[in-house]
């Protein structure tokens, strides 16, 4: 249990603020320029975006060890699962976007190359923390 506390909150609290800086600094101006500003909040709602975070880094802890065997956990078994966990996460989310609001077709790109990046940083911290936490099972005789 302390290892899905200890993954869950660094993970999200990384992931939460990767997502701010590339949000708010490197493609804010894109945003401004390409999407209607009917579409947006007056400010963005940041307790839901942490909600959803938050959940995202949780579900990203709970999959790892069921997916990744124990002898395989590290650093780079996790920004590859988290690379995974990107797509599942934001490429379908970008094509209904795309399909439904006057999205640009350069987000289709930024945003899922995006994701691979900052959920692989997601994983990747997962991963740490699991072969950090993991010991051999014990006998139970």
């Amino acid at each position: 249990m302390k290892v899905v506390i200890v993954s869950s909150l660094v993970t999200f609290l990384v992931m939460f603020v990767l997502a701010g800086l590339f949000n708010g600094l490197v493609i804010n101006e894109f945003v401004t320029d390409n999407i209607d500003s009917a579409m947006l909040l007056d400010s963005p709602d940041l307790s839901m975006i942490a909600l959803g975070y938050a959940l995202l880094a949780l579900l990203m802890t709970l999959i790892y060890p069921r997916v990744v065997s124990r002898a395989s956990y590290s650093v780079r078994s996790g920004f590859l699962f988290g690379m995974v966990a990107g797509i599942f996460w934001l490429l379908p989310y970008a094509l209904v976007l795309h399909g439904v609001y006057r999205f640009p077709l350069l987000g289709l790109l930024i945003d899922p190359a995006w994701a691979l990046l900052e959920q692989g940083i997601g994983g990747a911290i997962i991963g740490l923390v699991h072969a950090k936490f993991s010991k051999p099972e014990s006998s139970s005789f």
